[in-house]
């Protein structure tokens, strides 16, 4: 559509060209001539019709690239949301950045400008030459002479701009990544005084892209000014001028045959000059697509066209070996169950591989070998509202979406009452400091909702608290608090854990905060190495004494009585 009423519009706006024309041919014949008005009304009639229509072609355009954009946006949330942990594990936040933001922005020229500046550049110059071949065909071939040397260099140069177009989405990720990687480090790099050190990778990335730039473009700037100026208005006046006035000499055309070759003439070059100053623009759209394809074709989690129903809530994991690539397995072999009702501990060394598997349990990712069992059914064979609907999950690195607080702890339930969010925030112990927030539980994260991170942990304690799930996985909740923070959160997970009936799984690195477990699990470089109750693995002198002793140096078994006289353990 917009290819056809930019044809149209680009037509009749050579009109006030072609009646400037015949106007002055007529003051030329007879200055007093009435009939000048006439065209000089049609030429204004002609001209904003195609005003209007050139108007229409933009606001199409752009409403197509505004719905492309949402379109776009949405199927790459949609995919990313169904990729394994794995991909994101090996996939750079820049790669995904660009994608999301920079590569369709990129498509904005692609659709919105491109289609309705090659209508106009192909039949802005077919109209006029039409019109000029009517007028004289000899000097119309005149200047038709500069477009093949300007079609053979701008086709040389789309070759030599494509061959390398791979190489610029890969320096220009690099620099997104920098740029994502410098700003998540300031805090650190500020509090260590490394400030020039942290923004070197930005700057030697930039460098590296500037450097890449230069030479890509340098060897195209002669080339492009020589086409630009072979088909330029001032090139296409002088062949008019010289040509002319030597067929005038000839006697081949008359003197006021030449007014329209100069008038007309110089609109032959603006519209090709506009399309090929954007040349770069649209071979950038074209690696934008391709590099957004890639990621619409990222692989995907496996969901079941007929998925079945758990019975109960035990979750098994039989024989589970899982690496985030073929070379680097983080699990070996785990084969354990939680049932219902229980409180386990999966306690180990950093690296050990507690996260990796306390995310199995949410289908994060499936097992290279091996599987994960709900209810007797494997993971991948139950829907995924059905899984997230019993197992719900308190992580170490809390993540709140920029939407309203209220919003936030409804994520697992958005047809919860109001009433129900307040009631399951006083739960978390976060209810007060919601009220302080400028808009209260309408306040957006990032924008009036300014929270530290022990208070966001306990907004979403407060979302589990909602979800109220059967199976619940504790990820270090307290590890980043500090000690006022760290007894809100207890509370708020002592509300979480009251359920009797719910199977609790806590990953944790202090010990004395699991140590009243009913069941302890030890892992080591990936596999369980000790299983037990805090008494019976201390007494074991094993790797849980040995990780126990480094927390507390004092006597184990004294150091426990007293940890359960003065708390209860973690019921």
């Amino acid at each position: 559509m917009v290819i056809v009423v930019q044809a149209v519009a680009s037509a009749l706006m050579l009109s006030p060209l072609v009646t400037g024309a015949m106007i002055a041919e007529r003051l030329i014949a007879d200055a007093g001539d009435p009939g000048i008005w006439p065209v000089l009304v049609a030429g204004l009639v002609l001209l904003g019709l195609g005003l209007m229509l050139k108007a229409s072609a933009d606001l199409i355009a752009h409403l197509a690239d505004n719905d492309l954009t949402l379109i776009l946006r949405r199927k790459l949330a949609a995919r990313l949301r169904g990729a394994p942990l794995g991909w994101f594990t090996d996939t750079s936040a820049g790669r995904v950045k660009q994608g999301m933001q920079d590569d369709v922005t990129a498509l904005h020229h692609l659709v919105a400008h491109s289609y309705a500046e090659l209508a106009g550049a192909v039949v802005t110059p077919i109209a006029a030459y039409a019109y000029l071949f009517f007028i004289d065909w000899r000097l119309a071939l005149v200047l038709m002479a500069p477009l093949p040397v300007f079609v053979v260099i701008y086709g040389r140069m789309l070759a030599g701009m494509g061959k390398d177009m791979d190489e610029y989405g890969r320096v220009l990720e690099g620099v997104n990544s920098a740029v994502v990687e410098f700003v998540d480090g300031i805090p650190v790099v500020k509090t260590f005084g490394q400030t020039g050190r942290a923004s070197a990778a930005y700057r030697a990335a930039s460098d590296r892209f500037t450097k890449f730039f230069i030479e890509w473009a340098r060897p195209m700037i002669a080339p492009e000014t020589i086409a630009n100026l072979a088909v330029a208005p001032t090139a296409l006046l002088l062949l008019t001028l010289v040509f002319g006035s030597w067929f005038v000499s000839l006697g081949w055309m008359q003197p006021v045959q030449v007014i329209p070759f100069a008038l007309v003439g110089l609109g032959i070059g603006g519209p090709i000059s506009v399309l090929t100053s954007n040349v770069m623009a649209l071979q950038m759209a074209n690696g934008a697509a391709a590099r957004l394809n890639d990621l619409l074709d990222t692989e995907q989690l496996p969901e079941t066209p007929v998925p079945s129903v758990p019975t109960g809530t035990r979750i098994e994991l039989d024989r589970v070996s899982f690496g985030y690539d073929a070379d680097r397995m983080v699990l070996h072999d785990v084969s354990v169950a939680f049932e219902p009702g229980t409180v386990t501990a999966i306690v180990g060394a950093s690296g050990s591989g507690k996260t990796t598997l306390a995310r199995l349990l949410l289908r994060y990712a499936d097992p290279a070998i091996g599987q994960v069992l709900l209810g007797g059914v494997p993971l991948p064979d139950v829907a995924s509202d059905e899984l997230f609907r019993t197992v719900g999950a308190v992580f170490q690195d809390v993540r709140l979406l920029r939407m309203s607080v209220a919003e936030n702890i409804a994520l697992a339930r958005p047809d919860a009452s109001r009433a129900e969010v307040e009631q399951a925030a006083r739960s978390a112990s976060i209810h007060d400091r919601i009220l302080e927030l400028p808009q209260g539980y309408d306040s957006v994260i990032g924008e009036d909702a300014r929270l530290s991170g022990g208070e966001a942990q306990r907004v979403s304690i407060a979302r589990a608290l909602l979800l109220d799930p059967e199976v619940l996985v504790l990820d270090e909740a307290t590890s980043a608090a500090d000690a006022e923070n760290a007894r809100a959160i207890q509370t708020g997970l002592s509300a979480l854990v009251s359920k009797r009936s719910r199977t609790i799984i806590v990953i944790a690195h202090r010990l004395d905060s699991v140590a009243g477990a009913d069941r302890i699990l030890v892992l080591d470089e990936g596999r369980v190495v000790e299983d037990g109750t805090h008494r019976e693995l201390i007494e074991r002198h094993g790797a849980y004494h040995r990780l126990w002793h480094a927390q507390h140096p004092a006597d184990p078994l004294q150091t426990a009585a007293m940890r359960n006289a003065t708390a209860g353990g973690t019921r």
